[in-house]
């Protein structure tokens, strides 16, 4: 990280990279490390970065940024890329593809509401079990008729924000 010392306060720059990694940990699931690779990919000029620089860059060892590189490789949201003349595959954040990841995670309401429906099913007339599960059920239905207007919104506005 040291070729920002110019240009970024190193100590708030790595604070700011421990908060996103927190933050993904606890919305996504994922590894320290990995929220780590994937804030700094953001954040990091030039964009493409080796696996050993995002080792050396981040303390991490080969191993560890190996293993959560690839997870950040599934999920989408890094893509892998190789130069004429480099050994080593290039990483860089697939900003584009962020809101499919999103998308993805948001999807998942609607299967958590289809199966609280199928709950709701079964304990029909069961008192306090299906007062429960309707309330869960109840929130997962109103959100999922809010998505597919604001995945339209984005689709009509998205594109229009992005340009600078």
């Amino acid at each position: 990280m040291a070729d920002y010392a110019p240009r970024t306060d190193r100590p708030a720059m790595s604070e700011w990279i421990e908060q996103m990694a927190a933050h993904f940990e606890a919305s996504e699931g994922m590894p320290l490390i990995a929220g780590r690779i994937l804030s700094f990919l953001l954040i990091c000029d030039p964009p493409e970065r080796t696996a050993a620089e995002l080792s050396h860059a981040l303390a991490a060892s080969t191993g560890s940024v190996s293993t959560n590189v690839r997870l950040l490789l599934r999920l989408g949201v890094i893509s892998r890329t190789t130069r004429q003349g480099r050994e080593a595959a290039l990483y860089r954040v697939e900003e584009d593809h962020w809101s499919q990841f999103v998308r993805q995670r948001m999807e998942r309401v609607t299967e958590l509401e289809q199966l609280t429906a199928e709950g709701l099913r079964m304990f029909s007339g069961q008192g306090e079990r299906a007062r429960r599960l309707r309330t869960v059920h109840e929130f997962y239905a109103w959100l999922s008729e809010q998505m597919p207007e604001l995945w339209r919104r984005w689709e009509r506005e998205g594109a229009t924000r992005l340009r600078f």
